[in-house]
């Protein structure tokens, strides 16, 4: 729960309350009132590990609270969504979108801007704004049609959707050597979500969800941003492999009862993980103990305050009396580190240690 109060946690709250209100001005402010209430309410908080949703709601309701004061609309939500469960690393992809178009827009021409804005935002008429604007309604839709147009291209580039690229660098650090930014392939020639080190293996995907497996279509399918699509595919694989070998757990393709095992691959960079294979569709998913590690939650908000992190080599231990090894995630300059504890048998998660 500290950690909410932590410096790190702030920036990103200012950072998401500006998005949902559309005031970076107000957004310090608006932060400052949310950590309040939520000291004030921290008796109400049952679940430690959901806390950042539990903040990322707070903000929400502060925001729309503050919005009706002042008599505008906030811009990420709606008055009926404010109770919903919130999703914190969502909400901050969203900020990044916002921020994106907004500087997509200031390069457009300020007549063709203004067009746009007066459609897509205030949701006037073409007539509507054809009186503004003093132009004919022909005017306005061939404004709208190629501001879209030159929208859409300016967003493409950004990120990183030209045809003619089949991989693209990321913002996002490698977690395993930390010395390059993942790359991302583009899923319409591969029809999957595919990310690989450059360094660790290069062309070789280090994850792939592929979209045919309508799981993972609607899992993934929808989002753009690299860190939404990890952050997603994060929480799906401590899930779904949480229970270590031998657990139960059910088909991403057809739904049949499965059965999580364990693999080795001598040749393989990282040996060890899980995976399942189903007799049914025969539908096969899996993931190295490596890639457990870094999808763990503790681990990832680790990574959110220190980008740029390697993993070291395994060591071996005793936990409890069960056999166990740690993998140790840790910044690249060697500072501060989290320990992720595996059940040598298994490699069920036993502990998280910073």
């Amino acid at each position: 729960m500290q950690e909410l109060w932590r410096a790190p946690m702030r920036r990103r709250l200012v950072r998401l309350c500006a998005a949902i209100s559309g005031d970076p001005a107000a957004a310090e402010d608006l932060a400052q009132e949310t950590l309040l209430e939520a000291w004030r309410n921290a008796h109400k908080l049952r679940d430690p590990s959901g806390a950042e949703r539990w903040l990322a709601a707070i903000a929400r309701n502060v925001c729309l609270r503050s919005a009706r004061r002042r008599g505008r609309g906030p811009l990420l939500l709606r008055d009926e969504a404010a109770g919903d469960e919130v999703d914190l690393d969502a909400e901050l992809e969203r900020a990044e979108l916002l921020e994106l178009l907004d500087r997509a827009l200031a390069l457009l021409p300020r007549a063709t801007r203004d067009a746009l804005v007066q459609r897509y935002v205030d949701d006037a008429s073409h007539g509507e704004i054809a009186a503004r604007l003093g132009v004919s309604e022909d005017a306005v839709s061939m404004r709208l049609a190629r501001g879209k147009t030159v929208l859409r291209r300016m967003l493409a580039a950004e990120l990183g959707h030209e045809a003619d690229v089949e991989w693209r660098e990321t913002r996002v650090w490698c977690g395993q050597c930390g010395r390059r930014k993942l790359a991302m392939r583009d899923r319409r020639a591969h029809a999957a979500v595919t990310f690989s080190c450059p360094d660790c293996s290069p062309g070789v995907p280090g994850s792939d969800f592929p979209l045919g497996n309508p799981h993972f279509a609607e899992l993934v399918g929808g989002l753009v941003r690299p860190s939404a699509i990890l952050a997603r595919t994060g929480d799906w694989l401590q899930r779904y492999f949480g229970g270590g070998a031998g657990a139960s757990d059910a088909c991403t393709r057809c739904g049949r009862a499965v059965t999580v095992d364990r693999y080795r691959r001598a040749e393989s960079r990282n040996p060890d993980g899980l995976y399942v294979a189903c007799d049914g569709c025969g539908e096969q998913v899996s993931s190295s103990v490596e890639g457990l590690a870094l999808a763990h939650a503790e681990v990832r908000r680790f990574r959110r305050e220190h980008p740029r992190t390697r993993l070291l080599p395994r060591r071996d231990l005793d936990f409890g009396g069960v056999p166990s090894f740690a993998v140790r995630v840790e910044d690249v300059v060697g500072r501060s580190g989290v320990d992720v504890v595996f059940a040598g048998e298994t490699l069920r998660v036993l502990a998280v240690a910073g």
